[in-house]
């Protein structure tokens, strides 16, 4: 890691009360393949609120916090986000890694 001092800007935006994306994972046994619960989480002060609420539900699971890039109205479960993602805090338990999607075994 590295730091560097810089001058203060002024943001070309700024919003005051982004939209956080949750996503908990879980395996159900060591080797099966990661699931995913998604959660859309709004009307935050900041990340800090967003991080009280996954301490709330996390129930063990595995987290990202991401910040949605551009506002996007919250639809309908079946409707897919498509807004860019800044990952706050973190990992895709998947990443590098191939997923399983299914096993077949020989009788």
């Amino acid at each position: 890691m590295h730091a560097f001092e810089t001058v203060h800007a002024e943001p070309r935006d700024s919003v005051e009360s982004p939209l956080f994306r949750v996503n908990f994972w879980q395996r159900s046994s060591p080797g099966a393949a990661w699931t995913l619960d998604a959660y859309i989480v709004t009307d935050t002060r900041d990340v800090n609120d967003v991080l009280r609420w996954v301490d709330l539900h996390a129930n063990g699971r595995r987290f990202e916090v991401f910040a949605e890039i551009d506002p996007e109205p919250v639809g309908a479960f079946q409707e897919p986000r498509t807004t860019s993602l800044l990952r706050l805090i973190g990992e895709d338990p998947n990443a590098g890694e191939s997923v399983p999607i299914g096993q077949f075994i020989k009788k």
